[in-house]
């Protein structure tokens, strides 16, 4: 079960907003050595976004579950994680990050419906400095599995102006196309069943 990971790769943002020091340092890390792309897809989750004018596509997430992070230089941060879940729907996912968000010292602003059919929440940190906001995801992945999607944009309250039209920019253009895990589940066989062991043998 994959959830739980998903849960905590997006709870992850939060620990980095606090990290101010951090913060710059993966910025001026990414501006020396990152992509300069500002498109991401992965084949295998079926998941790609554009990075807004102004903001810096990174790879070096650290973690499996983020595929990749928008970086702005006023430290605000756009990721993108997706990991299979057993969540049935896009509200459950976000109900089960709560416990998580709320351990990082966030209080929750909203759970509501989001674009794109999913749910977005919204909370505030310490002395509501600290910003977030996250839309979550389910839809199928083949094979009756589930895939969990969660788009999170972590900011301070002096750049959340700024920082909201790039994060609804973002998901406008969150691409969504079939797993290739899914893919591949449709494409194998389904094998034969095998003979009953307490048969009795066939005459000759």
């Amino acid at each position: 079960m994959r959830s739980p990971s998903l849960a905590r790769s997006a709870a992850l943002d939060v620990v980095a907003l606090f990290l101010a020091a951090f913060a710059l340092v993966f910025s001026a890390r990414d501006a020396a050595g990152g992509s300069r792309d500002r498109r991401f897809f992965s084949a295998r989750e079926g998941v790609g976004i554009d990075a807004p004018g102004g903001w810096t596509l990174s790879l070096h997430t650290g973690y499996p579950e983020i595929l990749c992070v928008l970086l702005h230089p006023d430290g605000s941060r756009i990721s993108v994680s997706a990991a299979l879940t057993k969540m049935a729907d896009a509200k459950a996912l976000a109900e089960q990050s709560r416990k998580g968000l709320e351990a990082q010292h966030l209080a929750i602003a909203k759970i509501a419906d989001g674009p794109r059919g999913g749910v977005l929440l919204e909370a505030h940190g310490a002395g509501k400095d600290a910003e977030l906001r996250q839309l979550y995801l389910v839809r199928g992945a083949g094979a009756g599995k589930r895939q969990g999607i969660v788009v999170t944009l972590s900011t301070h309250a002096a750049t959340l102006t700024t920082a909201s039209p790039a994060f609804d920019w973002a998901v406008a253009h969150l691409v969504l196309e079939v797993p290739l895990y899914a893919e591949e589940a449709e494409s194998k066989p389904a094998h034969a069943a095998p003979p009953d062991a307490g048969a009795p043998p066939a005459k000759k």
